[in-house]
């Protein structure tokens, strides 16, 4: 069934409850008239159930005012009828602007839930539109930038290996460098895009997650990667998860040489899930680690920022703190950086915590997780 024929269904079934209330309201009017005394039963029935059906229903605001109407007028006639005969107090007419009163106020609010379920209706359509134009997005990016790119450097590869005059090898390689340069400024734009999309929660493996990331990365950087998968499971989304993995591999990348060892690590506790990788390069400085830690006392930029890009961890970081995690940068064992995104398994949604503690409680100066011994080494 279409939506559009979902909502019509359910607004006819809401509608028609309208006429058995009606029905529910004669008879209900009609023994209180043939009960002298015991009034206050059929009275009450009919106001219970006009708050359950209306509850249940969607009837136009005007039609409910009338019923309300009809009803109070001809059960308040018969109350005051039978006060003025003695059969009941006067103190009990009483309920005739009460009654009334409370179901006015269960209709406003009524009328409020749902104009507030047609709003969050509407934002839930233009969140899935949005998110269908960021897919289409990132298609058209991936094949309109990479395809192009890709031909290009298969020219200038091919004039390279063709090339004998030094210094128009020399002028190829300058092309060449920047249609490398050029490619992975690419590849950040659509991680960026991925990174803000596919916001939904779903039950993700981190640990294949991890495998997958090293096993697609290990074919194309010459490097001794090794993957510790000891994350589990947890709440999130498979896009963002693997897109930061990318971002941190990639930066690791960029400050390591074949023969490097790049570690990619996952491993949990009580409270949290921590993802991350760590090189044996260059490593970072003190300043870079305060900056990227939000530490303060911070004068150079993230290495990351080096690239000249500004897209890599401050997404990355951006992605922790919708999950109220954060992004911790140290020392790696092997000597070079080690970059964790660190979530709390039972996640707020809100701003990011507060970071960051020092090196030794967040496992910053030695191995972050249980022993290397089931460590999985792959080479390319």
């Amino acid at each position: 069934m279409s939506a559009t024929a979902s909502t019509v269904s359910e607004r006819w079934v809401g509608s028609d409850l309208y006429l058995p209330w009606l029905v529910v309201a004669a008879g209900c009017t009609g023994l209180m008239w043939a009960w002298p005394g015991d009034e206050t039963i059929p009275y009450h029935v009919a106001w219970a159930a006009f708050a359950l059906l209306y509850g249940l229903g969607d009837w136009p605001l005007r039609r409910a005012v009338t019923g309300l109407t009809l009803f109070t007028v001809a059960t308040g006639a018969v109350l005051v009828a039978r006060a003025t005969t003695g059969v009941i107090a006067w103190q009990e007419t009483a309920e005739i602007p009460l009654m009334s009163l409370l179901m006015v106020l269960m209709v406003w609010h009524v009328q409020r839930r749902q104009k507030a379920l047609a709003e969050v209706t509407l934002l839930a359509r233009r969140e899935r539109d949005l998110a269908q134009g960021r897919e289409r997005l990132t298609r058209l990016t991936s094949h309109e930038m990479r395809t192009p790119l890709t031909i290009a450097r298969g020219y200038v590869e091919m004039l390279l290996a063709g090339e004998r005059d030094l210094e128009r090898r020399r002028d190829l390689g300058v092309v060449d460098d920047e249609l490398d340069r050029l490619t992975r400024v690419t590849e950040r734009l659509v991680r960026a895009i991925r990174l803000q999309g596919d916001a939904d929660l779903d039950h993700v493996d981190l640990d294949l997650v991890l495998r997958q990331t090293v096993e697609r990365w290990a074919q194309v950087a010459e490097r001794q990667w090794v993957v510790e998968p000891r994350a589990g499971w947890c709440e999130g989304s498979v896009e963002r998860m693997r897109a930061s993995l990318d971002t941190l591999v990639e930066n690791a990348l960029r400050y390591t040489v074949t023969g490097d060892v790049i570690r990619v690590t996952g491993y949990r506790d009580a409270a949290t899930v921590t993802i991350g990788v760590a090189d044996s390069g260059a490593g970072l400085s003190p300043d870079q680690v305060a900056a990227i830690n939000g530490t303060g006392g911070a004068t150079e930029p993230p290495r990351d920022a080096l690239s000249q890009t500004g897209l890599g961890l401050g997404l990355v970081r951006g992605v922790a703190a919708a999950r109220g995690g954060r992004l911790v940068a140290g020392t790696a064992p092997e000597g070079g950086a080690l970059m964790l995104l660190q979530l709390p398994l039972d996640t707020p949604r809100g701003p990011v915590l507060d970071a960051v503690a020092d090196g030794n409680d967040l496992g910053l100066s030695g191995a972050p997780g249980p022993a290397a011994g089931g460590d999985v080494l792959l080479r390319p």
